[in-house]
């Protein structure tokens, strides 16, 4: 005897509620309807590290252009608190501007011109190319004290970068490259804005080989205002291309801003006794007896980051090198408590 339709609609019922229970214990229980989602937590910026940066501040070391009030000088005269010259009184001008101290001695109408203080556009490059996956779990089975990646490094420093601009009105935008422009956000100064840039480094990967001088040639043609630009990269490529190209932001009157970041054991060779290097952007490898090479690897990157530090300097480019084993953070205080007592 064939079961009853009724019996049947039962049975699929009971087959569906066990389908169901078997899905729902390989996911986490869904929200109730009333309950409000919480925070994002972000990979490279967290609570802890925005309330390290609370009393921190980036301030420009050049006249800057920008649309709205700002902490920073500007090249456009205006009604501000800083005097700055006189001219020549003309029909529309605002009585309050007079400068009745000159009218006294010279019997003529002149007005004050005073420095108007606006926005600073901040430029953050960041390069993804594969050697900057040096470090982290890539040599921690061998290297224990491994750390971060060069990129990841590098990732933390541009969220810190772009926080303190857009936390202190300024706009910062972000573009990321290795032997092209792979991804280019324009700047803002908004925390949605801030957040866009988060999630662009959080989404980033180093890939592919590096052209650091042809990023920078590309970059140029997206910026059409002139500020601050900030170079993130551990710049293992042609030194005189990459100025060339740097020597294009600051003919326009750009301040630029090198970040060299470099992996510590790879700074200085770390104490083992044999090791197979592999070239990240090649996959070329040689095997080699580390304590073999110290010494002329040593004067060798010693002589390249030196070469970097005197092109930089020649052109009044801000040079600083770094390397993973001082925590981002604190080499950020570092460099910014020394770059404001000499913009003091």
């Amino acid at each position: 005897m064939s079961p009853s339709p009724i019996t049947k609609l039962r049975e699929r019922v009971k087959a569906r509620k066990r389908a169901t229970k078997s899905a729902a214990r390989g996911r986490a229980p869904a929200p109730s309807p009333g309950a409000a989602p919480g925070p994002r937590q972000w990979k490279y910026l967290s609570p802890k590290d925005m309330k390290g940066f609370k009393n921190m501040l980036f301030a420009a070391r050049t006249i800057v252009e920008g649309h709205y009030a700002g902490k920073h000088k500007s090249p456009f005269r205006g009604s501000a608190p800083e005097f700055a010259d006189h001219r020549q009184y003309h029909p529309g001008d605002e009585m309050r501007t007079i400068d009745w101290g000159v009218y006294a001695r010279t019997d003529r109408y002149f007005v004050k011109l005073f420095e108007k203080e606006t926005d600073m556009n901040t430029y953050i490059l960041l390069d993804a190319s594969a050697s900057m996956a040096f470090g982290g779990r890539l040599t921690r089975r061998i290297l224990p004290d491994s750390g971060l990646t060069k990129f990841e490094y590098a990732c933390y420093l541009s969220a810190a970068l772009a926080y303190l601009m857009i936390r202190q009105g300024d706009k910062a935008g972000l573009t990321i490259f290795d032997k092209k422009i792979r991804q280019h956000l324009p700047q803002g100064s908004t925390t949605a804005h801030l957040y866009k840039l988060l999630s662009a480094l959080e989404q980033a990967k180093p890939d592919e080989g590096t052209s650091l001088s042809t990023a920078l040639q590309s970059a140029y043609g997206n910026i059409k205002r002139k500020g601050l630009l900030i170079v993130i990269s551990d710049f293992l490529d042609d030194a005189n291309d990459v100025f060339k190209a740097l020597n294009l932001y600051r003919h326009r009157g750009f301040e630029v801003l090198l970040f060299h970041v470099l992996h510590h054991h790879e700074y200085r060779l770390p104490k083992i006794a044999n090791a197979n290097f592999i070239d990240l952007e090649t996959y070329e490898r040689m095997t080699c007896l580390p304590g073999d090479l110290e010494k002329s690897y040593s004067a060798e990157m010693d002589a390249f980051i030196g070469a970097l530090s005197a092109q930089a300097r020649a052109r009044g480019i801000d040079y600083n090198f770094l390397t993973t084993e001082t925590h981002y953070s604190e080499a950020l205080h570092k460099y910014l408590l020394k770059r404001n007592q000499l913009t003091v």
